[in-house]
């Protein structure tokens, strides 16, 4: 029979320090859940009805649920619990601080600066991001092709404490929580057979409908995880869970940061190419591209299994890149951030035969002054260049009365643009002349 899995993520010292306060409060297992409130001098149950409650008479239910006598004497310090169904609140909307592509809000296209509250669905198609600003600072990221309902938006009128409630049907969710307030404020992301409950951490959930799997990683605070088990189970940062269909919870480290060959490279050809140097136990790579350092701004997001990332053409500027490698698991690693500059300096070439000699030709991509280098090595490309041209205006040369035998070229455009110069270079081809 499935277990129903719950996940409580709080920082660890929470867990350690007030797990029987947690359980009560924030519990990710609990929809309904309680606030505490501390009589104060002159308080009775009548009053705090009347400035708490969302009817006024819901009082008698608080006084039956703690056992209180008479509703008009109230001990100073008593400790009252409040069901959270039962108290005022104020509906507040998060904002919309970056879209990119196809993404809905209901069912209309979302916009940068609209404002969204509680039991709106967002979703993304393919090549399509958003990231929501709350009202207490806290994030929230959908990658492509995610389903994410905002369950809960409000602040109570008892001690002003938040109640954020966010539900992934499809996709994931990464989020960076503001740390909380107070031990009543609530934050909690859900995923088909799980709940995360959240303070003050850096994580992401996601639900993989093909392999039918929920996932969650935790790069700062921690994760208490409760599974039907007889005690929960520890999750710090820096590991990861898997929580198949059915049978055990998989957890394990985050695998470490991948390494990628020369990140911070000049991208010049018209598609952006990343190649990484494989470790052992790597199955793949996420690779997420953005315009910023926080990942707000996100342009691209891929899954790769090989050894190359490859995004489509986006305009020149400077942008960020985040990876992490993939467990055999499905458990996504360690992020690892490059920065790196997208300079479109694209070229390619072509050589053939004509009537007065051997014609080398180019065509280009990009911005600013362009002008571009030519070299022909005889034999292979290494030593002096037989024939060198660093500064041709023009994209083409011809080459007459060429011995017979093999010979190496390419070609190279050279931009000047924004103070800095760069070349990008053809690769190596190959020439035979024969008589």
């Amino acid at each position: 029979m499935q277990k129903l899995l719950r996940i409580f993520v709080s920082l660890l010292c929470i867990v350690i320090c007030a797990p029987a306060l947690y359980a009560a409060n924030i519990g990710p297992g609990s929809d309904d859940g309680f606030i505490n409130y501390s009589a104060k001098s002159g308080d009775t149950l009548i009053d705090i009805g009347k400035r708490y409650l969302n009817s006024p008479s819901a009082y008698r239910t608080v006084q039956q649920q703690n056992r209180i006598a008479d509703p008009r004497l109230l001990p100073v310090g008593k400790v009252i619990r409040i069901a959270r169904s039962l108290l005022k609140y104020q509906a507040v909307t998060a904002k919309v601080i970056s879209v990119r592509g196809n993404v809905m809000i209901g069912a209309a296209p979302a916009s940068a600066g609209q404002n969204v509250g509680e039991g709106v669905t967002l979703r993304t198609a393919a090549s399509s991001f958003i990231t929501l600003s709350l009202p207490n600072g806290s994030r929230v990221s959908l990658p492509s092709n995610s389903d994410l309902r905002i369950r809960l938006l409000r602040t109570y009128t008892l001690g002003g404490a938040l109640d954020y409630d966010f539900d992934v049907a499809k996709g994931g969710a990464s989020t960076r929580v503001t740390p909380l307030n107070s031990a009543d404020d609530r934050y909690r992301v859900r995923t088909p057979r799980a709940v995360s409950a959240v303070r003050g951490t850096d994580f992401q959930v996601r639900y993989d409908a093909a392999l039918n799997r929920d996932f969650a990683e935790v790069t700062e605070g921690a994760l208490a995880v409760g599974a039907g088990v007889s005690s929960d189970i520890a999750l710090p940062a820096g590991n990861g869970l898997a929580i198949p269909p059915a049978g055990a919870i998989i957890r394990e480290a985050l695998l470490p940061e991948p390494v990628f060959i020369e990140p911070g490279k000049i991208q010049a050809n018209p598609e952006l190419l990343f190649a990484v140097n494989p470790a052992q136990n790597e199955a793949g790579y996420r690779v997420t591209l953005a315009a910023d350092a926080g990942f707000v701004e996100q342009l691209a997001d891929v899954v790769i299994t090989g050894r190359e990332a490859k995004l489509a053409n986006i305009n020149d500027g400077n942008y960020f890149l985040r990876a992490r490698a993939i467990s055999a698991n499905g458990i996504q690693g360690v992020p690892v951030t490059y920065a790196f500059k997208r300079r479109l300096n694209g070229v390619s070439a072509t050589a053939g035969a004509g009537n007065d000699g051997y014609n080398f030709k180019w065509q280009s991509d990009g911005g600013g002054i362009r002008k571009f280098h030519f070299q022909l090595f005889t034999g292979w490309p290494n030593g002096t260049a037989m024939i060198d041209e660093p500064a041709l205006l023009d994209q083409q040369i011809t080459i007459s009365d060429l011995p017979p035998g093999d010979y190496f070229w390419r070609v190279g455009a050279v931009q000047y643009a924004g103070g800095e110069v760069a070349t990008n270079w053809t690769s190596f081809e190959k020439l035979s002349v024969t008589r």
